[in-house]
């Protein structure tokens, strides 16, 4: 038999919105795949992972300030890229985690032990320095495009603020942005479950 018309409309209405939230699934997770360990880490290791990588890399860049002004671009642009290779080079040879402030941190066991004191949630193992390892390359790779541009325009390497524009700005690992990246997140899983309930509530009125 013949389905009336406001059926037909019901199912092609059904079908756009699971072609939707398959879409915006692909893009999600094609999104996050270009730094896979950085974005599996909890929100605390992301800013501190970020804070070791820019860190490293504006001991780096810094190197040249004094010669910054007489190099032309294409000098400063190969000096940042070859200090992008360089950022990840020299990982702690005990590399471990702690609490700090109610936050997890990474940290360079041997310098935390000179501190003195105790340390909550202390967990050192050769996983944790892979990791770190792993997460700083991520970010040198995936964002030195935006690290390249950001110091080719300044006059002086100091004047680019590297930790600010890459950890939080672009990837909101630190500061207030970090909250609102979470937030909003968790507002797009509550639509998802929304979206979900109304084709299962579509489903079901066609097959009455």
């Amino acid at each position: 038999r013949q389905r009336p018309p406001g059926t037909i409309r019901v199912r092609m209405a059904t079908w756009a919105v699971v072609v939707a939230l398959f879409w915006a699934f692909l893009e999600g997770s094609n999104a996050s795949s270009v730094t896979p360990k950085f974005d599996s880490i909890s929100s605390d290791l992301q800013c501190s992972g970020c804070t070791f990588f820019t860190k490293n890399l504006r001991t780096w860049v810094h190197r040249r300030s004094r010669s910054w002004r007489k190099m032309g671009n294409k000098k400063r642009e190969k000096w940042v890229r070859k200090s992008l290779q360089k950022a990840c080079s020299k990982i702690p040879e005990q590399v471990c985690t702690y609490k700090s402030k109610g936050k997890t941190e990474y940290a360079d066991f041997g310098e935390l032990m000179k501190k003195g004191g105790s340390h909550s949630g202390l967990s050192m193992s050769g996983d944790i320095k892979k990791e770190l390892q792993t997460v700083c390359t991520e970010l040198a790779s995936e964002y030195a495009s935006e690290i390249e541009e950001g110091y080719l325009s300044v006059k002086r390497p100091d004047k680019y603020n590297v930790h600010k524009d890459v950890c939080v700005e672009i990837t909101g690992a630190c500061g207030a942005k970090r909250k609102m990246i979470a937030a909003s997140m968790a507002t797009a899983d509550e639509d998802v479950e929304d979206i979900s309930a109304d084709l299962g509530d579509l489903l079901a009125k066609e097959d009455l």
